[in-house]
C-alpha cells in the first residue's frame, strides 16, 4: 500500500478529516504578514487569491503549522487577500512521522527474507571476514560458485562458518585462496518509508500495528496541543486531554499484544557450525 492511502485511511479512522476554509484579508498598505483562523495546513490545499487573481506560490510563503502568510508586497486598503485551505490535525509530515515511528518500533522482531541474492556480497582471496549487506537482521545461509562464475551452480561454502550478529560480519574457517562468487540468504529490516508516495515495506496483516500505533502517536500529539490550549474540553467537541492519554495507551496496549501475536516465525538458519582453521581453504 502507498504510505499517502494508508494516511488518507488513519485520517477517517481518528477522525482528522481536512476541513475547508476561506479567510479573507483587507490589506493595510503596510501589513505583509498574516495568519490563518485554523491551522495546521493540509500540505498542497491552499491557494491565495488577490483580487481573486490565483497567486503564484512564488508570491508568498505558508508556514502550514502555524498558518502564517507572508506575501511580498503589502496589500493596500483597496485589495482583498482571500486563502483557501483545508485545515487538519495532523499534516501529512506528522502522520508519515508517526508510520516511521511504527516501523521504529517493531525493532528486529519483523523482517523481510532475502533468498539467494547474489548482489550482496562476493568472496575474495586471502580474507575471511566478511561484512554483510547493512539491512542484514540474520544471515541464514551463503553458498559459493562451484566454477568460479557468476552463473554457478552454488553450494555452502567448502569452510567451516558463522555468522557474528553483532558485528553484522560472516566469518570463514579458514580464508580462500581464490576469489569467488557468492549467493546469501538473509533477513532484512523493514524499510521505512521516506515519503508520502513510498510503498508500506509490510505484510498485509501488518498494517494493523502500523495504525494501532501511529494512532496512538496521534492522539498522544493532540493531547500535548489541548493541554497548552487549556483543555479544550468543549470547543469543537474535543476529547479532554485526560481522554486523548487514555486512547494513546490503549492503542499502544493494543499494539503490543498484536505484535506478540502477529510477530514472524525465525526461519532455520543453514549457516554450519563453526570450528576455527576447520574446512578446506
Amino acid at each position: 500500500m502507498i504510505t499517502s492511502a494508508f494516511i488518507t485511511k488513519l485520517r477517517r479512522k481518528y477522525n482528522d478529516n481536512p476541513e475547508k476554509h476561506e479567510d479573507a484579508i483587507t490589506g493595510d498598505g503596510s501589513t505583509t504578514v498574516f495568519r490563518t483562523q485554523y491551522f495546521p495546513i493540509k500540505e498542497g490545499s491552499a491557494s491565495l487569491y488577490r483580487n481573486n487573481a490565483l497567486q503564484a506560490t512564488s508570491g508568498y510563503t505558508l508556514d502550514l503549522d502555524t498558518g502564517d502568510i507572508v506575501v511580498g508586497a503589502a496589500p493596500t486598503s483597496a485589495t482583498t487577500l482571500k486563502i483557501q485551505y483545508q485545515s487538519v490535525d495532523y499534516r501529512d509530515q506528522n502522520w508519515l512521522e508517526a508510520i516511521q515511528d511504527s516501523f521504529d518500533s517493531f525493532g528486529d522482531k519483523f523482517f523481510k527474507s532475502v533468498v539467494r541474492s547474489a548482489s550482496g556480497m562476493t568472496l575474495s582471496a586471502a580474507v575471511d571476514v566478511y561484512p554483510c549487506p547493512s539491512n542484514c537482521i540474520r544471515l541464514t545461509e551463503a553458498l559459493e560458485s562451484t566454477n568460479y562464475t557468476s552463473s554457478g551452480p552454488f553450494q555452502e561454502i567448502n569452510a567451516n562458518t558463522r555468522y557474528d550478529r553483532w558485528s553484522n560480519k560472516l566469518v570463514l574457517g579458514r580464508k580462500p585462496s581464490k576469489a569467488n562468487y557468492m549467493q546469501i540468504s538473509y533477513l532484512r529490516k523493514l524499510t521505512r518509508p521516506t515519503a508520502t508516495s513510498s510503498t508500506l515495506d509490510v505484510e498485509d496483516s501488518w498494517l494493523e500495528l502500523l495504525d494501532l500505533k501511529s494512532g496512538a502517536n496521534f492522539y498522544r500529539s493532540l493531547a500535548g496541543k489541548y493541554a497548552r490550549q487549556g483543555n479544550a474540553t468543549v470547543e469543537e467537541g474535543h476529547l479532554s486531554v485526560m481522554q486523548l492519554r487514555q486512547l494513546a495507551n490503549d492503542n499502544e496496549t493494543l499494539f503490543e499484544n498484536r505484535k506478540k501475536q502477529l510477530k514472524p516465525v525465525m526461519p532455520a538458519s543453514k549457516i554450519p557450525y563453526y570450528i576455527p582453521g576447520g574446512g578446506i581453504a
